[in-house]
């Protein structure tokens, strides 16, 4: 029981700062079919133009079907800005999660391969930025995944995004990230974006899938997948070089649930994370999915227990951790 409590014990690591400024830019790679950009005038997401693709003219189909990567700057910072080569198709990924029937896909929507740079002309450190493929419709139930392959420097940060939408003081989001607070990447946090501030409302140190110290950190690739379900927000994340099988979205070892506040429940995009890349840094995520979920009466009801009962598991475990620590 104390060990189980453990595995979802919280901790309580501060985020790194937030720095004002502004820019981005998007390429895509060579031969890749797709285009870029954002719905002009959208308050908060940036204008990206796509490079010519290489080769032969592409079929109307393949333009058709190709995905279209929107991205917006949570912090920005100064005139730094990111690179987005995006490719597809994507490497297969491994097999779906067991019992997942308490979702039920809405659409798998486009998968695809990414590849984030800061340019050389970077000069800070504090640009953290979500992307989103321009499809479908706003959902208020989504999931989220991404497969992170590479991570060329010490601070640079990963996640998931979802509930992204433009608001009169910039965008809003939810995000799930890989934690990267003293080397611990152990530890995981969710935080609730309204323009440049954000609220770290949940923070979890996965001891049993990612170690019980910062030198005991599993090889990539790493998988993570998000979900929210009305109030609710689940998350898991493995070492498919460990795990090469999905875990349950229960399992305290793999990952965490939160309450999110009621103003936090509306109808949003489903993307992805890239922060603190300094100049000449890259991220590689591959078999990037992010669709909405139709979820029945009984599913969301079963959701909101078991957030709810993990919630009660980590106050127990903090206690526990508190009368051991004491004299």
């Amino acid at each position: 029981m104390l060990w189980s409590a453990r595995r979802a014990l919280s901790v309580t690591v501060a985020s790194l700062g937030v720095v004002i400024g502004a820019g981005v830019a998007i390429t895509w790679a060579a031969g890749a079919p797709g285009a870029a950009g954002s719905a002009p005038g959208s308050p908060g997401v940036a204008e990206a133009a796509a490079a010519p693709a290489a080769g032969p003219a592409r079929s109307a189909a393949s333009r058709a079907a190709a995905p279209r990567l929107v991205t917006t700057d949570l912090t920005p910072d100064g005139l730094d800005r990111y690179r987005y080569t995006l490719r597809t198709p994507p490497v297969a990924e491994g097999s779906p999660a067991p019992g997942d029937a308490a979702a039920t896909d809405a659409g798998a929507g486009v998968t695809a391969d990414l590849v984030v740079s800061a340019p050389a002309t970077n000069q800070g450190v504090n640009l953290r930025s979500v992307g989103w493929f321009d499809e479908g419709t706003l959902s208020v139930d989504a999931e989220s995944c991404a497969t992170w392959t590479e991570f060329s420097g010490p601070i640079a940060q990963a996640g998931v995004a979802l509930r992204v939408r433009s608001a009169p003081g910039g965008a809003q989001a939810i995000t799930v990230t890989n934690n990267i607070m003293w080397g611990a990447r152990n530890g995981w946090n969710v935080h609730l974006w309204s323009g440049a501030r954000g609220d770290l409302i949940g923070q979890i140190v996965l001891t049993h899938s990612f170690g019980p110290t910062v030198y005991q950190t599993p090889p990539l690739p790493w998988r993570l997948c998000a979900r929210v379900v009305g109030p609710t927000l689940q998350f898991k994340a493995w070492s498919l070089a460990i795990d090469p099988t999905e875990p349950e979205w229960t399992d305290p070892g793999y990952g965490a649930g939160f309450v999110l506040p009621p103003e936090w429940v509306y109808p949003g995009r489903a993307g992805w994370y890239v922060g603190h890349l300094v100049s000449g840094d890259q991220a590689g995520y591959r078999s990037l999915q992010a669709h909405g979920l139709q979820v029945s009466v009984a599913e969301r009801a079963s959701a909101s227990t078991q957030t709810s009962a993990q919630e009660v598991m980590r106050s127990v475990a903090a206690g526990l951790e508190q009368v051991l620590r004491a004299p």
